[in-house]
């Protein structure tokens, strides 16, 4: 479908309607097909749904935005390469894959899209990252990494063995790259763990 061209100031001032049909029926054909593009249209196509109602949204990326006061945008770019008030976004998941973010009216940033779902995987849920995966734990202790590092902080993480132990495992420390996790009995477990942050 070719939209025609939109050329401004007609009717031009003392020309008939006449003269100017071709270039006034091109606006209003190509305003008309402009919004059909990802809306119900005036018609009620597709089918017979609200004129003006999203069928599909479509969105060009972008590589730079600021904050608007007072003013949420939901946007699309490429993370790592987005530039979001001058501070480039964290490459999450790399690759180039563009990705939806929301960034309100205050400055505040959420990613809201993208992952790698794997046994040891990651995903954005709203803003918030999650994590998971499993692991072994050698006699007493073992550390773990995440998948990414979370870019801001995490909240917290839940271990879970996935064998009979005598003594719970216990987290003993955390940070934003992962976390150690310790069996008191001094045996071997395996474990799935989750992990919550931004």
């Amino acid at each position: 479908m070719v939209i025609p061209g939109y050329t401004e100031g007609y009717p031009q001032d003392g020309s008939s309607l006449g003269q100017s049909k071709t270039t006034i029926r091109n606006n209003l054909d190509g305003t008309f097909l402009t919004l059909a593009v990802d809306h119900v249209n005036n018609n009620g196509q597709p089918g017979s749904k609200p004129a003006g109602y999203h069928t599909v949204i479509h969105e060009v990326p972008q590589s730079s935005v600021s904050t608007v006061t007072g003013y949420n945008q939901v946007f699309c770019g490429v993370p790592g390469t987005l530039i979001v008030n001058g501070v480039a976004t964290p490459t999450i998941p790399p690759g180039g894959d563009q990705q939806l973010y929301s960034l309100t009216g205050g400055g505040i940033l959420s990613q809201l899209t993208g992952g790698v779902l794997s046994t040891n995987g990651y995903c954005w849920v709203g803003g918030i990252l999650i994590q998971w995966g499993t692991g072994n734990t050698a006699v007493a202790a073992g550390a773990v990494t995440f998948p990414i590092t979370f870019p801001h902080a995490v909240f917290g993480v839940q271990s879970t063995p996935t064998s009979k132990i005598t003594t719970p495992a216990a987290i003993i420390s955390l940070n934003t790259s992962g976390f150690t996790c310790q069996n008191n009995a001094g045996t071997l477990f395996s474990h799935y763990w989750m992990a919550i942050g931004n």
